[in-house]
């Protein structure tokens, strides 16, 4: 080696920290999914941001199946998708039930529904963690 080349040293973080930084988000979105479904119960105008918010925070997990942090990444990035489509669902279904009030009843227990879904999803990709 040349004394004049200065090798470079890449500092990528620590499968620790890499899964503490996963965990905290974890509980960010299990928080938001509470306000989703408190929202939602209110007909709460948040809603939607608050649904941003939780389908920015799945795209921050999601960057983790690259990093290696899950035992299957190809199931995880499934898993991940079907997240993100579960959150259009429940915008979808938070839509319906402004528009027909008759059934805002339904589509309540829908969004509901899909909630608890999306946590025991996510809890199945934490339970992958490696």
């Amino acid at each position: 080696m040349s004394d004049n080349v200065i090798p470079i040293v890449r500092h990528a973080p620590s499968r620790a920290v890499l899964r503490e930084s996963f965990f905290e988000v974890n509980n960010q979105i299990t928080h938001r999914i509470q306000r989703i479904l408190d929202a939602g119960q209110r007909d709460d105008g948040r809603f939607f941001g608050i649904c941003e918010e939780l389908s920015e925070l799945t795209d921050i997990c999601r960057d983790g199946t690259q990093q290696g942090l899950f035992s299957n990444k190809e199931e995880t990035m499934e898993s991940f998708r079907i997240l993100t489509m579960m959150v259009s669902h429940m915008e979808l279904m938070f839509l319906y039930a402004r528009k027909n009030l008759a059934s805002a009843t339904h589509y309540r227990k829908e969004i509901n529904a899909t909630a608890d879904e999306f946590l025991h999803r996510q809890t199945r990709i934490v339970a992958s963690i490696v």
